[in-house]
């Protein structure tokens, strides 16, 4: 029943501000009167909201999501300052994601007119395999994530450059753990070039910094020093912030 639940507020995240109930019973594959049942009960618990045309997500979610923040590490906000030097350096696009699942998803992203327009949003989840920072925190987690995404997803194709070979993508998570940083050469998109470094907390990698813009005005040499230095930067604020064995708040 939850595995169902989380479907339905999946498939209502992504399909805009008004899903109509043919829409989910389609998307998920449910029965639509069992679809219909679920909906009904996340309306009542205003987890979904009822709009014309079908329903929308219900205020209690926007509620929990303020309070899973300010219980958190408060990661956006230690990283918000350092993302916003780093735009200004550049005027490239800026973007602070983390690991969840086999996707990576974006907590935070910095852009202005001079920046590439990416198909990335707050909240918005992309393939590890061919995206900087699913590269990087795919190189920090275990082994088995990289068996786990090639049984469950395999190595998303989304260009000619994207690495789908099982053995050339251990090679560029061996790289990446080795200079502390990875590089999107046009993986997810033609024309365009990420480069992500690690945020640090507790000696674990817990986040992805990135910048990403058209690939013939990012280069490696002179972006990756920056992103590092930024990332860095994240990591010190987060120690400041909740130094390491502090008790959870």
């Amino acid at each position: 029943m939850l595995s169902r639940i989380v479907t339905i507020l999946d498939v209502v995240a992504a399909g805009g501000p008004v899903v109509s109930r043919t829409e989910i019973a389609d998307r998920t594959g449910l029965p639509k009167a069992t679809a219909n049942r679920i909906v009904a009960d996340l309306v009542g618990a205003r987890l979904l909201q009822p709009v014309e045309g079908g329903v929308g997500l219900g205020i209690r979610l926007f509620e929990l999501g303020v309070r899973a923040e300010q219980r958190g590490l408060g990661l956006r906000d230690a990283a918000l300052p350092f993302m916003e030097d780093l735009y200004e350096i550049t005027h490239e696009t800026v973007q602070l994601a983390v690991l969840d699942g086999i996707d990576v998803v974006y907590l935070q992203k910095i852009s202005g007119r001079r920046s590439l327009r990416l198909d990335t949003r707050v909240g918005g989840r992309r393939p590890l395999t061919c995206t900087g920072s699913g590269k990087l925190l795919l190189a920090s987690a275990p082994p088995d994530l990289l068996d786990r995404v090639r049984a469950e997803r395999g190595f998303v194709r989304r260009t000619p450059h994207s690495i789908t070979d099982p053995a050339a993508m251990r090679r560029a998570l061996a790289t990446i753990r080795e200079q502390r940083y990875a590089v999107d050469d046009e993986e997810f998109a033609l024309g365009t070039r990420s480069i992500a470094a690690p945020v640090v907390h507790g000696g674990e990698v817990v986040a992805a910094l990135s910048l990403s813009g058209r690939a013939d005005r990012i280069t490696v040499p002179a972006a990756a020093p920056a992103v590092r230095a930024a990332a860095a930067a994240i990591s010190r604020e987060l120690t400041r912030l909740r130094p390491t064995g502090a008790r959870p708040r």
